[in-house]
């Protein structure tokens, strides 16, 4: 192609997109300018196809003969062929004789029945070159025949084929069609021996040369670089006959590469050969039979950005069985452009969050690609360990695949700064009531941002009243610079200031009892607690001996001088013994017995002892009658004890009886609950009418067991209850057991044979069945009734009707014909007998020959009675007459025969009949009977019969089988293979005939779209034909699944120099077929040192289950990690001046750069209302935690006096204020890096000198203005 056509070609689109308004094409052409198209791959113009001459049928391949056997054909069935036979006969072979064909499966036999020849009459143009070829072989013998071309009419020898058994033997030639020969015969003829066997022929070519033509395609217009491209190349055999030696070429630009020199051929992976120098790839294709097309398809990638690039195919062959000419053809042109595969880009940033703040991983994240333009809805989080509850540094990694799959990932760093909330320092008080209280006495409050932070405290509540006792509450609150507001409420306890309290109690003695005035006596104080052991007993009068009331005083104090006194009042009693207070008692046998009611007890110092009364004896037994006695005794708290004994008598109490039985009553009966239900009582007799019914849930509608309860009282209200038992039982209906019946005709029955009838009360009722209807006639056939009837005890009566139904018993049949046949023939009077029954079928076999006078061997007229009888006894008898004639009978021959279902069956086919006398007597069979049907499997009979002219008749019955005519069937299952690999489609698949049995080497491909290059989903149609010509077909699915590598997800990291380091976090590795890879990865190389700052590799591979191997190399950067550094001076300033501790400090870390804005001010003192020297510290945190502080020193100057000018004399001042202060300015001398550490308070004297001079400046000159 011409390199000048390319450039416009190009430039042409380039114009196009942009005048069509298409932005991506110029984007690719400016960051990657379009090669021209490859120029080593133009080799010649494709040449048309030529005129075929070719002959048909030329394996004798059609029509077929059965594996192992021969047919011959009227030559209207061979496609191409005639013969000079007078029969018009063909004989085809097909491995006869154990004999392999020269080609295919079939030969012909030229020497069939008589000296003849083989031709085609074939269509050809004067001038065409024609190939011509035949095997030949001997039969029996050395056989010869001769092979002949030229016009019909005019025949000439060619060549004389002699060809012994042993081989097959090839004889070939070149022959040149003469001027005017548009018709030209090629004939095969024997020459001598066995015209009825020899000279066998087969592979016979006679055709114009081959001819391949080649149609080049790709499955795109397009493909991305490092994108696959699909070149496929049919060639075709458009010639006369079959090629051999044909090769394909193919120079492969160089704007893509090769996968691999294996391609596919018609499915199949084949290995061709590819010249890295030369760029060509050879495939070959073998032989290609005429019409037949191979198709070829290999894989490249693009390589080079370049429009247009263009291939093609040359392909160069030879005639089957001829070498001596070489062919070359050409494809056409094939095409393709390679475009740029460009990444995507992710865009984020880096974010700083406080801790608690929200965080959307998402948020201001986008992605673009040259080619797809926006992506960001396809980006994907691959890693996210983001947690904002807690401070730290974290990372965000994105992914994201354009549909090139190209995948970028990009790792954001998310730190996220502590928000702690401030912290109240305040404790619970105790005041004494009247003290005084302030609230914010020793509370403090700090933040971990913002220092200290006592200044910010606000009271929020305050309900303390030190005027009044009671416990009270101070709430604090104060909110940092994060707003986060921090709340603390103290108790506040205002305690009292009372005098003490003595605790004791009036005494009461026994006149003679022991008595401790300070037992039981106790003192408290609200403020000094227990003050038990300092009470004192300032009086006590007390006298045991005597009785009376005496008194107790006692004091105590407190520690603040408070004294309690308090005075009790004994009294000393006498000691008296109690009394008990007891009656008799007269109590009804069998009522209870409380021995302590009523009984009582008093003392005269202890008052009421009722409840110290113990029963000492008590013989009392209520169940019997008598007298009996209880004795009591109490004791005073003196000791003093009493005892009393009452009598107790008992007198007879029996409880009432009651008279009443259980009952059965039948269901719907009447009952009376109180009929027959008495009751008596010792004392009070006769108490029936006392009687109560306390429950009854009697029901006389139900069958059931119930019960009723009765109670009665007597006069001393002893009470009696009984329960009695009422079953209450059915009164049902009667049942009747009778079944249909079925009987012969004629045959007996009784109609209460097998009935029986039952009562749930009367039991078996038999006995009492009454027929009430019966129409039952056993003479008839037909269906009839009888109708049962029975009545039980209690009048219910029950009827029944059974089915009886009278069949048939008709006398069996006998099917026997006369017989006539020849004198001295042998005769079986059973031959040809038959007998069936209407009820029993066939009972052929219960024949007997009840009477028998033939004599064979003489002429006459005879009789033979059959006699049958079946399961019913009837008997059948029938007669027929057995004629034995002078001359022979005539003979039928017949066989039994098996044909196919739905084929036809002529039943005279084959049926011959002859005669002793008479000779071939065939035309005058008949068909006597005949129940054959081959629509149906099954098996049927055919009677024939023959009369000769002694009017001797002769039957003959012949079987005749119908099989079954099934389709074959063929076993194929689907298969999924790997992309690539070889695939055999009549592997395993295999077809079976109920007739013909094993078919498998029938079966032929229908269709076949299998490519095992590319992934799919394919299908072959199998098809497989009986020898009944019946059909079946069948499809399966391929499914060719992808074979691709595994692949690594591993990103680059940078950690810091120190920090910790797993190879494999955060590694993945993912495979079409076994999906997640990720425990199979294994670390090759890994040279990280975290130990030292630097660039590292490490390198990972996986092996998929198919044996594909994919490594990854990620970079690992080991930064440093230096702490960071603060910048900040002290200061000078005047008192009343503005100072923002945040304006004069700077930060910078050598990894996060400037992080001034992460300065936090841990301490500041500055109060600029007063002069004074002051501290600011300062702290500032890196991303790795790295922290640093700083202190400087502001000085606040106090504000200079403005200076008095008196009229006379002026006064000079001492010291010029405005040109020695300017505390607008720094003081750089005063500069201090960092707090000691050890004590040095070197710059701490320097300031505060230089602060004190200021001072003592400042007064001299205030006192000299004074």
């Amino acid at each position: 192609m011409n390199k000048n056509i390319v450039k416009i070609a190009a430039g042409t689109m380039i114009a196009s997109a942009i005048l069509a308004g298409n932005t991506e094409l110029p984007y690719n052409v400016m960051k990657d300018p379009v090669a021209h198209a490859a120029t080593t791959n133009v080799h010649g113009v494709p040449k048309e196809p030529i005129s075929v001459i070719s002959l048909q049928n030329g394996s004798f391949e059609q029509p077929a003969v059965a594996y192992g056997g021969w047919n011959t054909f009227d030559q209207s069935q061979v496609p191409g062929w005639q013969t000079t036979a007078s029969d018009g006969l063909i004989e085809i072979q097909n491995h006869n004789e154990n004999r392999d064909a020269a080609d295919g499966e079939q030969y012909a036999e030229l020497n069939a029945y008589e000296a003849s020849a083989l031709y085609q009459d074939i269509a050809t143009t004067p001038g065409a070159k024609v190939r011509w070829q035949v095997s030949h072989r001997g039969r029996h013998t050395t056989d010869t025949a001769t092979v002949e071309f030229g016009s019909p009419g005019n025949l000439k020898l060619i060549d004389t084929m002699t060809t012994s058994v042993d081989a097959w033997k090839t004889y070939s030639g070149t022959y040149t069609i003469p001027a005017g020969q548009t018709t030209t015969r090629f004939q095969f003829e024997a020459v001598g021996g066995d015209p009825r066997n020899g000279n066998l022929l087969d592979n016979i070519v006679f055709a114009t040369q081959s001819f391949i033509t080649v149609a080049g395609n790709v499955d795109k217009t397009s493909v991305k670089k490092d994108k696959t491209a699909t070149y496929s190349f049919d060639a075709k055999n458009e010639g006369g006959m079959a090629s051999q030696n044909t090769t394909l070429t193919i120079p492969i630009p160089q704007e893509v590469t090769l996968d691999s020199p294996n391609v596919v051929v018609d499915g199949t992976s084949v290995a061709g050969s590819y010249d890295s120098n030369t760029r060509i790839l050879s495939i070959p294709l073998g032989s290609i039979e005429k019409d037949a097309t191979k198709h070829v398809t290999f894989d490249v990638k693009g390589a080079v950005v370049a429009n247009n690039v263009t291939t093609q195919a040359t392909v160069t062959h030879q005639d089957l069985g001829f070498t001596d000419e070489d062919y070359t053809n050409y494809s056409n042109d094939v095409t393709l452009s390679v475009l740029a595969n460009n990444a995507p880009t992710i865009t984020a940033t880096d974010h700083t969050l406080k801790q608690g703040g929200t965080f959307n991983p998402l948020a201001d994240v986008s992605a673009t690609d040259p080619e797809d333009g926006n992506l960001t809805s396809s980006v994907k989080i691959t890693a996210n360990d983001v947690d904002t509850t807690k401070a730290g540094v974290y990372h965000v990694t994105y992914s994201v695949t354009d549909s090139d799959g190209n995948v970028t990932t990009k790792q954001v760093t998310v730190t996220v700064v502590s928000n702690d909330f401030p912290t109240i320092e305040a404790t619970d008080h105790t005041l004494k009531k009247g003290a005084t209280f302030d609230p914010l006495a020793d509370v403090s409050a700090t933040d971990k941002e913002d220092g200290d932070m006592t200044k910010d405290i606000k009271v929020t509540a305050n309900d303390v009243d030190t005027s009044k006792e009671g416990t009270y509450h101070v709430t604090y609150t104060v909110t940092d610079s994060d707003n986060n507001t921090t709340t603390k409420t103290i108790t506040v306890t205002v305690t009292s200031n009372d005098a003490p309290t003595i605790e004791a109690t009036d005494h009461t003695l026994k006149k003679g009892d022991t008595f401790n005035p300070l037992a039981d006596v106790s003192a408290a104080d609200k403020e000094d607690g227990d003050m038990t052991k300092d009470i004192k007993i300032t009086a006590n009068d007390v006298d045991t001996s005597k009785e009376g009331t005496y008194h107790v005083t006692y004091a105590v104090t407190d520690s603040d001088d408070h004294t309690t006194t308090k005075t009790i009042t004994v009294t000393v009693l006498s000691n008296d013994a109690p009394t008990i207070e007891a009656t008799d008692h007269s109590l009804k046998k069998g009522s209870t017995f409380d021995p302590l009611a009523d009984v009582s007890a008093a003392d005269k110092e202890d008052g009421d002892l009722t409840k110290d009364v113990k029963i000492t004896a008590n013989d009392v037994d209520t169940t019997k009658e008598g007298t009996y006695h209880v004795s009591y005794a109490v004791t005073d708290s003196d000791k003093n004890k009493t005892t009393k004994t009452i009598t107790v008598t008992v007198t007879s109490n029996d409880a009432p009886t009651i008279e009443a039985t259980d009952h059965t009553l039948k269901k719907g009966g009447t009952f009376d609950l109180l009929a027959d239900v008495s009751a008596a009582d010792k004392e009070d007799g006769d108490v029936t009418k006392e009687i109560k019914v306390t429950s009854s849930d009697v029901d006389t509608t139900k069958e059931g067991t119930y019960h009723v309860s009765y109670a009665v009282t007597d006069s001393d209200n002893n009470t009696t209850t009984k329960t009695i038992t009422v079953t209450v039982t059915s009164n049902d209906a009667p049942t009747i057991e009778a079944t249909d019946h079925t009987l012969k005709k004629g045959g007996k029955f009784d109609v209460l044979t097998d009935v029986s009838a039952a009562d749930k009360e009367d039991g078996d009722l038999t006995k009492d069945i009454q027929v009430t209807a019966n129409d039952v006639d056993t003479t008839k056939e037909g269906t009839y009734h009888v109708t049962y009837a029975v009545t039980d005890s209690d009048g219910n009566t029950t009827a029944e009707t059974i089915t009886v139904t009278i069949t048939s018993n008709d006398a069996p049949e006998i099917f026997a014909n006369d017989r006539t046949f020849k004198k001295g023939g042998t005769f079986d009077p059973l031959a040809d007998v038959s007998a069936t029954d209407k009820e029993d079928g066939d009972v052929t076999t219960a024949v007997k020959v009840t009477e028998n006078n033939v004599e064979p061997d003489k002429e006459g007229v005879y009789s033979v009675t059959y006699e049958v009888t079946d399961s019913d006894n009837n008997t059948t008898t029938k007669k027929i007459a057995v004629t034995v004639t002078s001359n022979d009978v005539p003979e039928i021959t017949a066989e039994d025969h098996t044909v196919k279902r739905g084929k036809d069956f002529d039943p005279l086919q084959d049926i011959k009949a002859t005669d002793r006398e008479d000779g071939d007597i065939t035309d005058a069979i008949k068909v006597t009977e005949s129940d054959v049907d081959t629509s149906k499997e099954g098996i049927y009979h055919v009677t024939y019969s023959i009369t000769d002219s002694d009017t001797n008749t002769v039957f003959k019955t012949i079987t005749v089988t119908v099989t079954s005519n099934e389709a074959p069937a063929i076993t194929a299952t689907d298969h999924t293979i790997k992309k690539g690999a070889k695939f055999d489609p009549m592997a395993e698949v295999s077809a079976a005939d109920q007739e013909d049995g094993d078919l498998t080497k029938s079966i032929k491909i229908k269709s076949n779209d299998v490519d095992t290059a590319k992934e799919g989903v394919y299908h072959i149609e199998y098809e497989v034909t009986d020898s009944d010509d019946n059909t079946t077909t069948k499809t399966i699915t391929v499914t060719v699944t992808s074979n691709d590598k595994p692949t690594i997800e591993a990103t680059d990291h940078t950690i810091k120099k120190g920090g910790k380091f797993d190879p494999l976090a955060e590694v993945t590795a993912t495979d079409f077929e076994d999906g997640d890879l990720t425990k199979a990865i294994k670390i090759i190389q890994n040279t990280v040192d975290i130990s030292k700052e630097g660039t590292y590799q490490v390198t990972y591979e996986v092996t998929d289950s198919d044996g594909n191997k994919t490594e990854k190399t990620i970079q690992v950067t080991v930064t440093s990690n230096e702490k960071p550094e603060i910048e900040a001076t002290d200061q000078v300033v005047t008192a009343g001046d503005k100072f923002n501790p945040l304006d004069i400090v700077t930060s910078e870390d050598k990894e996060d750069g400037n992080i001034t804005n992460k300065i936090e001010v841990i301490k500041n003192n500055v109060d600029t209302s007063k002069p004074g020297v002051y501290q600011v510290t300062y702290r500032v945190t890196d991303s790795d935690g790295n922290q640093t502080e700083k202190t400087i020193s502001v000085t606040v100057l106090p504000v200079a006096a403005t200076p008095v000018h008196p009229t006379s004399p002026p006064v000079k001042p001492v010291v010029e204020i405005a040109s020695t202060i300017t505390p607008d300015q720094p003081q750089p001398s005063q500069t201090v890096a960092e707090l000691p550490t050890t004590g040095d308070q070197s710059n701490k004297g320097a300031v505060a000198l230089g602060s004190g001079l200021i001072a003592l400046a400042y007064l001299l000159l205030f006192r000299r203005k004074k």
